[in-house]
C-alpha cells in the first residue's frame, strides 16, 4: 500500500452509552481525501455504535482499514 491514513473517530457505545475514541488506520493504494474522514466523523459522532459495526462502515469503502480503542479496560483490534 503507498498511502496510510491516521485519525481518530468518536462515538458512543451502545450498551453503557460511554465516548468510544478510536485510532483508525486506512492503507491504501489509491489517494485519499482526508475530508473524507471528517464527513464519517460527522455521520457517526452521535451515533451508538459497536466498534465491530464501525469497522463494517470503513471497510465497506477502504480496502486495509485498522480500527483500535479500548472499552472497559480491554483493548480491541479490528482488522
Amino acid at each position: 500500500m503507498k498511502h496510510t491514513y491516521n485519525f481518530k473517530l468518536v462515538c458512543r457505545c451502545p450498551n453503557d452509552k460511554t465516548v468510544n475514541i478510536y485510532d483508525v488506520e486506512i492503507k491504501s493504494n489509491e489517494i485519499e481525501q482526508v475530508e473524507e474522514f471528517g464527513k464519517i466523523q460527522r455521520r457517526i459522532y452521535n451515533d451508538f455504535m459497536f466498534q465491530e459495526d464501525l469497522f463494517e462502515i470503513l471497510k465497506s469503502r477502504f480496502e486495509f482499514v485498522k480500527l483500535t480503542s479500548f472499552h472497559l479496560g480491554v483493548k480491541v483490534i479490528s482488522q
